[in-house]
């Protein structure tokens, strides 16, 4: 992890403690038990409930944490890395004196990709009378798409108290008629993602130019 080229912050879940851990690469660089291989990283950060087996992630120290995907907090983790930007002295850590110091929204630019969406409606006349088998699934997807739209609320409110609001751009293509199940890995459906990824691309060509442009320009 402290071998990354840039600072990053990864999310995960540690189930024994009940608590977030968060794999920082700037506090890699500087502490060993903040220090992990980032095979593990990965595997930590994917390991859905459900899908795939709890990790069991050691820092360079020797320590050991059971943990779970990030998403189960933070299915939109653009506020986490936000948080995590404005604690960062650039200026030291990419060894830059023209970098800012603990930079504020007006100094950034945020690109939050999403992964798909898919806004499935429930209906007043089935869910009134829903008791807590029915409730368990919608729930579930309610708090994670809920969660992730809240997050995006919160960061564009944040860049319109600033001059440059247009730095802040949220992408959350839609799946269109791909399956959004974690699991499906059928060829037909891995298709479908193509094809969606391709509409979303196809409708949003400016704002994509756009955001190039920008990223080049502030490199």
């Amino acid at each position: 992890l402290s071998e990354l080229l840039k600072p990053c912050l990864i999310t995960s879940y540690d189930i024994k403690a009940r608590r977030a851990h968060f794999f920082s690469q700037v506090d890699a660089k500087v502490k060993n038990t903040h220090n992990y291989p980032v095979k593990e990283v990965a595997r930590a950060t994917s390991a859905a409930p459900t899908y795939f087996e709890t990790a069991l992630a050691s820092s360079e120290y020797g320590i050991a944490y059971p943990l779970i995907d990030g998403g189960v907090f933070a299915n939109n983790p653009a506020m986490c890395a936000y948080a995590e930007a404005r604690g960062i002295v650039f200026s030291e850590v990419l060894n830059d004196p023209l970098k800012p110091d603990r930079p504020h929204a007006k100094e950034m630019i945020m690109i939050s990709l999403g992964t798909g969406s898919v806004r499935k409606p429930y209906h007043y006349d089935k869910a009134k009378d829903w008791g807590m088998i029915e409730w368990i699934k919608p729930v579930i997807d309610i708090m994670m798409s809920g969660n992730a739209e809240t997050v995006s609320y919160q960061l564009r409110k944040i860049w319109e108290t600033t001059e440059t609001p247009e730095n802040f751009i949220r992408l959350e293509p839609g799946l269109d008629e791909a399956n959004s199940d974690m699991d499906d890995a059928s060829e037909s459906n891995l298709y479908a993602l193509n094809q969606a990824g391709k509409l979303f691309v196809e409708g949003n060509i400016g704002l994509l130019d756009k955001i190039v442009e920008m990223l080049i320009a502030n490199k």
